[in-house]
C-alpha cells in the first residue's frame, strides 16, 4: 500500500517510529460471533485479488463452492475475543478512527465496551426474515435516545426480499427523519448465487438504487446513504445521486469482493462523473479482519485519485455526512 510504505520510509530515514496515517472513518463494519457463521465460518474469499466466476449445473444439487474460483482465501480467527482483538489491531493499523458498528444488539455492546471511542453504534429495524412489527418503532427510539443507536444501518430489506420503500417501513423512515439519524440501507451485491443457497428471498432487482426516489420525496430531510453504492448499477447510482444531492454512498465490500479492475470502473465513474465528495469509505469487515488492509489499499493505490479524493473518501465526505464536531475532527487529527 503506497502511503504506508511512505511512512515506513520516512521512519527508516529519520530511526523513529512511523507518525500515524492519517484517519480514517469506516461507515460499514458488523459485530458478529462466530456462530452466526456456524460456529466455524469458511475461508473468506478476497475477490479484489481475482476470481472466476464459472457458474453451475441447474439439473446439478447447488454447491455453493463450485460456482467461482477465488484466488486468495483468508481465515477467520478461532474465538470470538480474537475477531475482537483482530479487528481492533487492524483499526490501529490503519488510523480507523470510527467504525459504524452494527450487529446483534448485545454484541454491538460488548464491541463498544472493549472500545468505546472507536465505534459508532448503529441498529437495523430488522430482527428476523420478516418486516419489522410496528411496536419496534418505540424500542428503536428508545435505544435512539439512551444512546445505544446513532445510526440505522444496515437495513436489509433487498435481502428479504422486499423494496427499501415498503410501506411497512415507513414509520422507521418517518422516525429517523425526525430524530435526524442517519439510515444505511443495503443495496447492490449480496452473496454469489444467495437465492439458491442463503438468501432465498434476495433478488439483485430490489438492489436498484432508483427504488429510493419515492422515499427521499417524502422525507427530505432523511440522511441516507447507499450502502455498496448500489454496484453494479452504477448508471442507476448516478441518476440517483444527481437528483437527490442529500444522498451519499459508501463503497464498502465492492472494495474487497469485487475484482479489482470491476471496482475501480465504478469508482471512477463516479469520482468523474462529480461525486467524489459523496463517495464514503466503508470495509463490511464481518468476521475476517483481513479484508480491511485490502479495503483501505482499495483507496490509496487508486492511481486515477488524488491525494485529496483519497482524504474525501476516507475520512472527509463521513466526518460531513456525521456531522462531526471541530473539537472531533481536531482529535482526531490529533490536533
Amino acid at each position: 500500500m503506497l502511503l504506508l510504505s511512505l511512512f515506513a520510509a520516512l521512519a527508516a530515514q529519520t530511526g523513529s517510529e512511523a507518525p500515524a496515517p492519517p484517519p480514517v472513518i469506516d461507515m460499514h463494519m458488523h459485530a458478529w460471533t462466530l456462530q452466526a457463521f456456524g460456529g466455524n465460518p469458511p475461508p473468506g474469499c478476497i475477490g479484489a485479488r481475482g476470481i472466476d466466476m464459472h457458474g453451475v449445473d441447474p439439473a446439478k444439487p447447488f454447491d455453493f463452492m463450485a460456482q467461482a474460483t477465488c484466488k486468495v482465501m483468508v481465515d477467520a480467527p478461532r474465538s470470538d475475543d480474537a475477531l475482537l482483538n483482530d479487528t481492533l489491531k487492524e483499526m490501529r493499523r490503519f488510523n480507523i478512527v470510527s467504525g459504524v458498528l452494527a450487529g446483534d444488539s448485545d454484541v454491538v455492546a460488548k464491541w463498544m465496551a472493549a472500545a468505546p471511542d472507536r465505534f459508532i453504534p448503529a441498529a437495523n429495524f430488522f430482527v428476523d426474515d420478516g418486516l419489522p412489527p410496528a411496536g419496534r418503532v418505540a424500542d428503536l427510539e428508545q435505544r435512539v435516545k439512551s444512546g445505544e443507536a446513532k445510526l440505522f444501518a444496515e437495513i436489509t430489506a433487498q435481502y428479504r426480499g422486499f423494496p427499501p420503500d415498503h410501506p411497512a417501513l415507513e414509520p422507521f423512515y418517518a422516525m429517523a427523519e425526525r430524530l435526524d439519524i442517519p439510515v444505511g440501507i443495503h443495496m447492490g451485491y449480496g452473496a454469489p448465487g444467495g437465492p439458491y443457497w442463503l438468501y432465498p428471498k434476495y433478488r439483485a432487482s430490489l438492489g436498484n438504487p432508483l427504488l429510493l426516489e419515492d422515499l427521499l420525496a417524502r422525507h427530505p430531510r432523511l440522511r441516507v446513504y447507499v450502502m455498496h453504492a448500489g454496484m453494479p448499477m452504477t448508471d442507476e447510482m448516478i441518476a440517483l445521486l444527481y437528483s437527490h444531492p442529500q444522498v451519499y454512498v459508501d463503497i464498502s465490500a465492492d472494495n474487497v469482493a469485487v475484482p479489482r479492475p470491476e471496482f475501480y470502473v465504478h469508482l471512477r465513474r463516479l469520482v468523474e462523473a462529480g461525486y467524489g465528495k459523496r463517495i464514503m469509505f466503508g470495509s463490511d469487515q464481518m468476521v475476517w479482519p483481513q479484508t480491511i488492509a485490502v479495503a483501505v489499499d482499495s483507496i490509496t493505490d487508486a492511481p486515477f485519485l488524488s491525494e485529496e479524493q483519497k482524504r474525501d473518501i476516507l475520512y472527509n465526505n463521513a466526518a460531513r455526512f456525521l456531522r462531526l464536531s471541530k473539537e472531533q475532527i481536531d482529535r482526531h487529527h490529533g490536533r
